[in-house]
């Protein structure tokens, strides 16, 4: 009866244990990963060691299961922990704010959570920068890859970065996981080398950029990119951009204005306005 149910415990542990590796290699980053890496990993771990005792009987090879469990529980949370920290110190941070999250939620829980907890918003930066930032009004149909060539050394120039530089980590970004995040938007966003860098550009395409299958003819575009140290600013330009786009009736304002000092305009206004939200 103990080899059964012992090759059973085992089985779970390495189903957890595959699932971990899986986690590895899907998610986007350190921290992410490490979330496979401990909990999956210690409880298949532990599955498989618990499995061995009861497949050997308390013997000294049951014992040394059991000890290597306990060291397993020790520190495994332990070294998760420390590699977290060390990441965190030294400037790593999450990679993206998921595509998902703003399908579901508008916007991703920690930026609302600035919201509910009162944290001001830099209003007057991000009001500065609708001001001064690039806005393009383009004509034809094409692809998000064509449009991040045609856009990367105006971007360039703002993040002080080699346009091929930009457009290649736009591309990359648009691989890892679309921006496309309603029919009509998409909000690429990019972190480049260096300090103190941050910029905006806004694209209005009436005939739309291919981003996937399901967003083909995307005509409102806001490009973000900073370096590392602007992260937090970066987290509140996209809330800020959350909100403009959805006031109602934007889409329709979007469309209808002639030129992109009318697009100006209408960005300035839904600024305020989502300043009385």
């Amino acid at each position: 009866m103990n080899e059964p149910l012992g090759l059973i415990l085992i089985g779970i542990g390495v189903v957890y244990d595959l699932l971990a590796c899986v986690g590895l290699i899907r998610m986007p980053d350190i921290y992410t990963r490490l979330q496979t890496s401990t909990k999956a990993v210690t409880v298949g771990t532990c599955f498989i060691l618990i499995g061995a005792t009861v497949f050997f009987g308390f013997n000294a090879a049951g014992a040394k299961a059991m000890l290597c469990m306990f060291f397993v529980l020790m520190t495994n949370p332990t070294a998760a922990h420390a590699i977290a920290r060390g990441a965190h110190s030294s400037g790593i941070r999450v990679e993206r704010i998921t595509a998902q999250g703003l399908l579901g939620r508008r916007i991703e829980s920690e930026l609302w959570d600035r919201i509910r907890q009162g944290e001001e918003f830099d209003k007057d930066r991000f009001d500065h920068m609708l001001d001064s930032c690039p806005i393009l009004d383009i004509d034809g149909h094409m692809g998000c890859e064509e449009l991040f060539a045609r856009i990367s050394s105006m971007f360039g120039d703002i993040l002080n970065t080699p346009p091929e530089q930009v457009e290649e980590k736009l591309i990359e970004r648009e691989r890892e996981a679309a921006t496309a995040l309603e029919p009509d938007f998409a909000i690429p966003h990019i972190m480049v080398d260096g300090e103190g860098a941050f910029g905006m550009l806004v694209v209005r395409a009436p005939q739309g950029v291919w981003f996937s299958k399901e967003c083909p003819n995307v005509r409102c575009i806001f490009i973000l990119g900073g370096t590392c140290d602007q992260w937090h600013f970066h987290l509140r330009s996209l809330a800020a951009i959350a909100q403009i786009v959805q006031l109602g009736g934007f889409y329709e304002e979007w469309m209808r204005v002639e030129d992109a000092d009318e697009l100006r305009e209408l960005l300035r206004w839904a600024s305020r306005q989502r300043h009385e939200v």
